[in-house]
C-alpha cells in the first residue's frame, strides 16, 4: 500500500488529459 504522491498525479493527468484534448476538438470543431 504505497501508492505515492507522484503515482497520483500521473493517474489523475493520464485520467484528464484525453478528457481536456476532447474539449479542446469539440469546441475547434464547434467553431468552425
Amino acid at each position: 500500500m504505497g501508492i505515492s504522491e507522484s503515482q497520483v498525479l500521473t493517474a489523475l493527468v493520464v485520467a484528464l488529459f484525453p478528457a481536456v484534448l476532447a474539449l479542446l476538438l469539440g469546441s475547434a470543431l464547434y467553431n468552425t
